[in-house]
Formats: C-alpha cells, sequence, structure tokens
C-alpha cells in the first residue's frame, strides 16, 4: 500500500504550479510588474500602489521577464537600454498601461518667450537645458545647410524654419535660431497666439529607447505615443540613429506605438555606428557581419502609426534579417523636403536576408532630386518576401531594388507610380532574380539598370544564412512577372534581360507587354477607373473589374517560378518550405486556373470600394 504522505507529497508536486500568480510561470518565477505614473517617486518601491516617478528608473531595476507598467501622462525622458531579456520568454516588457495614453517626448516645453512685436516672440535657452546635445546647432545636411535638427512646436503642430528673421515676420508657423552669448535664440512667429499660455515645445533629446553603445536583445515596446524626437541622420554605411534604436540588439517587438514628429529616422533596426570607410553602397563591405544567422535581427515591428518624420519609418542595415515589418499605416515622411539624401523611404533596409514585409500602407513620402521612394532594399535582401502592401503618393519609386542577387518575392502588393514617363515605380539597378506575382502595378514606369564595373560586386549567400558563397556582380537578369494587373504603364520599357520571363498578365488603360514574352497575356482597350480612396487611418480600390479579361495561368507553384541557379533555391519561407502562390490580398483562393490577374481573385460589384488597409488606433 502506498504510504498517505508520498501521496501528498506528489500532489504537492503537481498542483504547486497551479498555484502561481497570473505574472509569473514555473519556468520564470522571478518575473514581476513594476510600476511608473506622473503621481510616483524613484525612492518608491514600484508596485501599483507606490508606484516609480521615471521609466529611466525602472529601467535600472527590470531584470529579465520583467513587465514595465506605464501609467498615463507625458514622461519627458530618454530612455537607455542597460538590461535586456536573455529569451522569448524571459523578455523585458515597457508597456503602456491599458487604455491610457502614455507620451514619451523628447522636447521640454518653453514658457520664458517674450514678444517682440507684431507676431514674433523670442526665448533664449541656456546650454544646460540641453545637457550636451543641442539639436539647434546641428545641421541635417551638412552640404546644404538648411534646416537643423532642432525645431520649435506650437499644440504638437511643428513650425517651419526659417533661415531670416524677415522671413519669420512674413509666415505664421515659423521660426529661425542663432546662438549669442553661448545661448540658443529662438525667433518665432505663433501667429495670435501667446505661446507662454499655449504649448511650446523645443526639442532636446536624441531618442526615446535607445541602447547608445551596444545592442540589448529581447526587448518588448507596446502601446506608446513617441513624439518631437530629433536623432541625427542615419546613414546606411555609418551610424543608424532613430527615436527608438536596437543599435545591433535582436528580438525586439514593437507594436501599437505612435511615432510623430521624428527628425530622422522613427524606428531603427540597424547597427551601432559601425562605418565603413571605404565603402559605397555597392561595395562588398558587408563581409565582417557575416555570422550565425540567429544573431542579427528576428525583430517584429507591426501595428505602429509613423507619420510626419523625416528621413524614414524604418531604417536599418543587417538587422532587418529574419524581422517582420506587417500592419504598419507610414505616411507624411520628409514633407519639408529638409531631406535631399536617397536615403529618404517610408521603410530602408540593407542587407536584409529573409526579411518579411507584409501589408503595410506606405503613403506620401517626399523627395527633392534624391530620395522619396515607398520601399527601399538593398544592397542584399536576399530571400525577401514583400506582400500586401500599398504604396502610393511617392516623389519617386513605391519600390527601389539595389544590387542584389535574390531571390526576392513581391505579390499581391498595390503600387500607385508617380507616372510612368519618369520610369518611376518599380526601380530596379542590378538587382536579379525578382519575382512579380498577382500585383497591381498604377501608372508605374520600370527600369533595370546594369552597375557597371567590378566594384559593384555584392555577396551571395547560402541560403537562409548569413555565410558569404561568393562575391560577384549583380547584373539586371531572371525577374519573372507572372498574373500581374498594369494600369497605365506596363513592361515595355524593360528589356528582355537574361533569363527575364513575363506571361498571363493583363494590360489597361493603354499599358504596353513586353516584346520578350506575355505570349498569353491579354490588353485591355478601355479603362479600368482605378482609384485609390483614402481617409485619415484607411484606404480602399476602386475598380471597373468588369473590363479585366479572366487569364488561364497555372499554378503559380516552386516548379513554375523556377529555381534559381545562383542562390541554388526555390522562392522559399525562412524555414526553406517552397511558396506557392494560392492566395489573393485578403486570403482567398480559388481552384479556378482561369481567373483574373492582379491582386484579387474575384471583386465585389461596380462602384463598391474593396477595403485595403485600416488602421485601428
Amino acid at each position: 500500500m502506498i504510504h498517505k504522505q508520498f501521496i501528498l507529497a506528489v500532489l504537492l508536486v503537481i498542483l504547486l504550479p497551479l498555484q502561481l500568480p497570473l505574472n509569473m510561470s514555473a519556468a520564470n518565477t522571478t518575473s514581476r510588474i513594476i510600476h511608473v505614473a506622473k503621481t510616483g517617486l524613484d525612492s518608491n518601491v514600484g508596485n501599483e500602489k507606490t508606484p516609480l516617478l521615471t521609466i529611466s528608473k525602472a529601467e535600472t531595476l527590470a531584470q529579465p521577464g520583467d513587465q514595465i507598467i506605464i501609467h498615463k501622462g507625458t514622461y519627458r525622458e530618454m530612455i537607455v537600454l542597460h538590461s535586456e531579456g536573455t529569451s522569448m520568454d524571459k523578455r523585458i516588457t515597457y508597456m503602456a498601461a491599458s487604455g491610457e495614453d502614455v507620451i514619451i517626448k523628447g522636447s521640454e516645453r518653453v514658457k520664458s518667450w517674450v514678444k517682440q512685436g507684431g507676431n514674433i516672440w523670442r526665448a533664449e535657452i541656456a546650454e544646460n537645458v540641453f545637457r550636451g546635445f543641442n539639436p539647434f546647432v546641428i545641421w541635417i545636411n551638412k552640404e546644404t545647410p538648411t534646416a537643423h535638427l532642432g525645431n520649435v512646436y506650437m499644440n504638437n503642430n511643428p513650425l517651419k524654419e526659417k533661415l531670416t528673421i524677415d522671413e519669420v515676420g512674413r509666415v505664421e508657423g515659423s521660426w529661425v535660431t542663432t546662438q549669442e552669448n553661448g545661448k540658443t535664440n529662438l525667433l518665432a512667429n505663433f501667429g495670435k497666439l501667446n505661446p507662454n499660455k499655449e504649448l511650446a515645445e523645443i526639442n532636446v533629446r536624441s531618442a526615446a529607447f535607445s541602447t547608445i553603445d551596444s545592442g540589448a536583445s529581447y526587448i518588448v515596446l507596446d502601446g506608446f505615443k513617441i513624439a518631437q524626437i530629433a536623432s541625427p541622420m542615419a546613414a546606411i554605411n555609418g551610424e543608424q540613429p532613430g527615436a527608438i534604436a536596437v543599435n545591433g540588439g535582436t528580438y525586439w517587438l514593437v507594436q501599437n506605438c505612435s511615432l510623430s514628429d521624428c527628425k530622422s529616422v522613427a524606428i531603427s533596426i540597424g547597427q551601432t555606428g559601425h562605418s565603413y570607410p571605404n565603402a559605397n553602397p555597392g561595395n562588398p563591405e558587408y563581409r565582417d557581419l557575416s555570422r550565425d544567422i540567429s544573431e542579427v535581427g528576428h525583430h517584429v515591428i507591426r501595428h505602429n502609426h509613423i507619420f510626419r518624420c523625416g528621413q524614414a519609418g524604418i531604417y536599418g542595415l543587417l538587422h532587418g534579417t529574419c524581422s517582420e515589418i506587417s500592419d504598419n499605416l507610414i505616411e507624411d515622411i520628409n514633407t519639408n523636403n529638409e531631406f535631399s539624401t536617397e536615403e529618404t523611404a517610408g521603410i530602408r533596409l540593407a542587407m536584409a536576408v529573409d526579411v518579411i514585409v507584409n501589408h503595410n500602407l506606405v503613403r506620401r513620402v517626399n523627395g527633392t532630386t534624391e530620395g522619396g521612394y515607398g520601399l527601399f532594399l538593398g544592397p542584399l535582401f536576399q530571400g525577401a518576401r514583400i506582400s500586401r502592401n500599398v504604396i502610393s503618393d511617392t516623389r519617386r519609386s513605391c519600390i527601389y531594388l539595389y544590387n542584389n542577387h535574390g531571390p526576392a518575392l513581391f505579390d499581391n502588393n498595390i503600387l500607385s507610380g508617380p507616372g510612368k514617363e519618369s520610369k518611376e515605380g518599380v526601380r530596379m539597378e542590378s538587382a536579379e532574380a525578382n519575382v512579380f506575382v498577382q500585383n497591381l502595378f498604377y501608372d508605374c514606369g520600370f527600369s533595370n539598370i546594369r552597375i557597371p564595373g567590378k566594384t559593384f560586386a555584392t555577396s551571395n549567400y547560402l541560403a537562409h544564412s548569413l555565410v558569404i558563397k561568393q562575391t560577384i556582380p549583380a547584373l539586371p537578369r531572371d525577374d519573372h512577372w507572372y498574373s500581374n494587373l498594369f494600369i497605365k504603364g506596363g513592361l515595355d520599357q524593360l528589356e528582355g534581360d537574361a533569363g527575364c520571363e513575363a506571361d498571363y498578365n493583363v494590360y489597361s488603360d493603354s499599358a504596353s507587354t513586353c516584346s520578350w514574352g506575355d505570349k498569353h497575356s491579354k490588353v485591355v482597350v478601355g479603362s479600368a477607373k482605378f482609384k485609390l480612396v483614402g481617409s485619415a487611418y484607411s484606404i480602399g480600390l476602386k475598380l471597373n473589374n468588369e473590363s479585366i479579361p479572366k487569364v488561364s495561368c497555372p499554378t503559380l507553384s516552386p516548379s513554375f517560378m523556377g529555381f534559381f541557379a545562383l542562390s541554388k533555391q526555390f522562392i522559399e519561407y525562412p524555414d526553406g518550405r517552397a511558396i506557392t502562390i494560392d492566395k489573393d490580398f485578403s486570403g482567398n483562393s480559388t481552384s479556378e486556373s482561369s481567373r483574373i490577374p492582379g491582386p484579387f481573385y474575384q471583386y465585389p460589384k461596380l462602384d463598391s470600394i474593396v477595403p485595403l488597409f485600416n488602421y485601428q488606433k
């Protein structure tokens, strides 16, 4: 007979894990919740009844597995992360309290304005206010100094910088700065508003969350409103700061945040100040970054609203690898044309192996003679999948692909270009093995130009790794175009380079087929009446689908789309499974071989709006 004490001991072993608090687990019994509130004190314990005052203080106490819950209010601080998580089960989480507005600002309020006459007000800012980082003495572009990193804000709206006091006098909502007697002098035209009674603010901090010197991993940021950050301009071959900057860290989750008025980059998933003295984007200078692929990237950036930022919404070298960027609304980038670099884009990534960019709305990206792209990839984006994105109103191409051996997959995207005559829409330079299937291209131009010279060689990796197989020049070849809908601009602008294929497409509104393929494609006489219907947080599509004929197309399987000899792989998932495109933008499938090309297998009735993206705040 089994002894009763033995039975009790066994029951205790079984039942004990069930008695653990909800914020703990059997695997991590030291996890805790730290509370931060504007009513707290940094000398407090940090529980719900006696919260801390600052997020920075909570950071110094955080251990792997801990949650830091921040309560409503405006926090004017830069959180420098020293602690990190150790695994997906023991991440350090920074989270806005449920249903509460938590605002992290890189600015300070100024109430010392003195009226100068008319609508002009003057404020003198002592150097100690900036704590060693004065954005009003840093030009965005040193070569063409027209705007500083710093800005002035009135009631959360940015004012426009001018270069002379005379201009400020004429333009309401503008400002100018000078340096006098060791102080920063600001003169601003606030119209009829009194800045000492309203909310007048100036930039003083370069980041909201950053690891500064070395990367921290396994970090969660959830539910914050981040604004007015004056981070310096990022460079693919140099430092890559941002309002949120992972600085070489891995396995971050950034979700449900809004980032606005970030002077340069909103979210940087790049390297820690790594410079390449002899590099340009085409040189194979990234070989020193080759390492175990599990040690880089793996970020998830989802459901964020990024707007009114200067250089880019999401940016980075290397750490886009194995990352997922999905369901983000990115809009109004570089609206004041303060950034003249070609690095201006909604999303800008280089050396991003097996990255997934899925279901984002990117719109209104401005640029000057350079820049203004929706999505800029390269060099190196092997194994990338770009799917179900809507990109419109870009100064230059919706998608710019630069110097890559591929393969990469672009499926079920809707791209509204800046005009076919500009050859901007899908711009490629020495980009090979790109597969475009079931996309809708409206008024897009197409190009793939070979970059001359051996110096523009780039690396090719073993599949789903960062192990370099060879470094050779990338060529404009092996691009495939199947079952796409072209409106107002077609593939006739592209030359038939080696290995390129196009077929089973439909061309409408005077779009033309290519001369080197399109054997089974169809041309529509008439108009598809394409129109994007946008609102503040959503966008939809109107299309005369009755004018679009069905085309009998083979299953878009790996065997049909092709095996790429250089990479020794099909179009694959990161785990090596081959991809078959058998669903449309909405996730519908069809068993019919004859279907409408483009991102929808079926449309609602004529004049109905097809929902494409809706950001739920």
